[in-house]
């Protein structure tokens, strides 16, 4: 079967410090029958997917593996190009798609970002008006409620063998107050951070975000202090505990 993980950061192969350590390499390793393509990068959201998700019914993928993200990311495809193009054949059976000469904006960096070849920019006074564009469609409730209800039903739209909806990231979008059912408070969970930082609320006490990714750097949970993206450590639990009992009667 031809699998596609379709995702933001905490799905891309390509992300720093992830690589051959990533769950989805793991997978990969997990089940070399099958045949992997990669279309994830750090910062994307579900306009991006949705042009995966064409990508890859062009060529014939039969289970899609896709996170959940921020509903405020947007993208604009205004410039030249192909979609998907091949970034990197990581092995015999798993590659990495980049979807190129794309602008996109979030609110975590509030700021007008572009990935691809520079001749294909658009000039710096219709950056400036497309910065503004993205950034008022970005916090429309609208679009919020769009992308809210297009994730809801995304398994009901496309007509793949099997969509496996994730949930990596800790309530993106707080649509459930207190959800540890995700991976990443799992993990927390598992190795006891997450009970500290509990404990600590029901003295009183605060965990500063500086200090909570202290807890989690000195558990060898994440990257570095800098990033929260998950150690090799961290993504073979996940792999292990989360995705692989989601994946295995479909993949075996």
């Amino acid at each position: 079967m031809k699998i596609a993980l379709i995702g933001d950061s905490f799905s891309a192969y390509s992300q720093p410090g992830q690589h051959k350590n990533h769950w989805s390499y793991l997978l990969s390793q997990h089940f070399p029958q099958h045949q992997y393509i990669n279309y994830s990068l750090g910062g994307r959201g579900y306009d991006h997917y949705r042009v995966a998700m064409l990508d890859a019914k062009m060529k014939d993928v039969d289970v899609i593996l896709t996170n959940e993200t921020f509903n405020q990311r947007i993208l604009s495809n205004i410039t030249d190009g192909e979609l998907f193009t091949l970034e990197n054949e990581v092995s015999s059976n798993y590659k990495t798609f980049v979807l190129t000469n794309t602008y996109w904006y979030s609110i975590h960096s509030d700021e007008l970002m572009y990935f691809g070849d520079e001749p294909n920019r658009i000039p710096k006074s219709i950056e400036k008006a497309l910065l503004e564009t993205l950034r008022n469609t970005s916090a429309s409730n609208r679009y919020h409620l769009y992308n809210e209800k297009w994730w809801d039903n995304v398994d009901k739209l496309y007509n793949f063998k099997h969509i496996i909806k994730l949930n990596l990231l800790r309530n993106p979008n707080e649509t459930i107050k207190d959800d540890l059912t995700n991976a990443y408070s799992r993990l927390l969970l598992a190795h006891g951070v997450e009970q500290i930082i509990q404990e600590a609320h029901f003295k009183g006490e605060s965990f500063t975000e500086t200090q909570q990714r202290q807890l989690y750097f000195d558990n060898d949970l994440i990257i570095s202090m800098d990033d929260d993206h998950w150690s090799p450590k961290a993504n073979k639990w996940v792999f292990d505990n989360y995705i692989l009992p989601k994946v295995v009667d479909i993949l075996s």
